[in-house]
């Protein structure tokens, strides 16, 4: 089995276009539409057939990539066993994580994993956290940050830390409601005094959003002065720019943003932050040092911010 010919097949699966799926591998799209035919051909059976939403797998395509699948996991386990039976910390590290926290977190993980295990290759893979939980339980990652709780039973998930969702406010602008300010702690806000405020939200499918919507809920009210926005980055940059107020997990708090932060309620707001593995692949030394390391990080990070200064 061809594992590069296998690789097309299931970029094909993923895009359900041939023309995207070439675009992303960097091949024409008859190159990739001849291969196709031809691999049907070989195989006997078709692989993909054409719908309205695209590219859709027959009942024999979909038996042979989750063979082709398994296949391919059982080699690259038995690389990643022999290699650590050989005390060698090399081969390679598929990491799953957001396309909204991989900005933040990437930068201060590689360099330093590089540095210390440069016989690795880490791949990054982005994209919603269910695409991403249905890539931990094929197994076709190694490890992925992820929000607890799993709509996948499938996925070894081992939580490491509380994080906080701050209330995040450009600098200068006064809040209506009651800041209250206690020595070695972020000061506090309560929610109910943040109706009248220009608020900043994540798009609908985003659990930032669930989390606004239910808080107001909580809270009786709805912002009179809302906009949503599909990115997290230019949320809080259009915040830090004095465009209104916004939610931003404590690990997202860049210091280059011109923002205040407060908790929310006396009791702040937390979620559990977690790594998750599929339960059914072997956990190599290259995937169990850069899962150290990736908590390692994030806790410092969060040790830093809460160790700020607030006055």
């Amino acid at each position: 089995m061809d594992i590069k010919n296998i690789r097309y097949l299931f970029a094909i699966e993923e895009l359900k276009s041939i023309s995207a799926a070439a675009k992303r591998l960097y091949i024409s799209q008859p190159t990739l539409s001849q291969f196709l035919k031809k691999y049907e051909d070989d195989l006997g059976y078709p692989i993909f057939i054409r719908t309205k939403q695209g590219l859709k797998l027959t009942r024999e395509g979909a038996v042979f990539l989750d063979t082709a699948r398994e296949i391919l996991r059982l080699e690259r386990d038995m690389r990643n066993r022999l290699a650590d039976q050989a005390g060698a910390v090399s081969g390679a590290v598929i990491f799953a994580v957001s396309a909204q926290r991989a900005p933040f977190l990437m930068p201060q993980v590689l360099p330093e994993f590089y540095r210390k295990y440069p016989q690795v290759t880490v791949e990054i893979v982005e994209g919603r956290t269910k695409d991403l939980e249905e890539k931990l339980q094929k197994g076709t990652i190694d490890l992925g940050i992820l929000v607890p709780p799993l709509s996948d039973s499938g996925i070894c998930c081992e939580v490491f830390m509380d994080e906080e969702i701050l209330l995040a406010v450009p600098k200068g602008m006064e809040l209506p409601a009651n800041v209250h300010r206690e020595p070695g702690r972020i000061p506090w806000v309560d929610p109910a005094g943040l109706a009248e405020c220009p608020f900043l939200l994540y798009d609908i499918n985003n659990r930032l959003h669930d989390f606004a919507v239910e808080l107001f809920s909580r809270y009786g009210f709805k912002p009179a002065n809302q906009r949503t926005y599909r990115n997290l980055t230019l949320i809080a940059r259009l915040a830090s720019a004095g465009l209104g107020i916004t939610f931003l997990p404590e690990t997202f708090a860049d210091p280059s943003y011109r923002l205040d932060y407060y908790s929310i309620g006396e009791e702040g707001c937390f979620r559990p932050l977690a790594l998750g593995f599929p339960s059914a692949k072997y956990r190599s030394g290259a995937v169990a040092r850069f899962a150290e390391l990736l908590k390692e990080t994030l806790l410092a990070e969060q040790r830093a911010f809460r160790g700020g200064s607030w006055e």
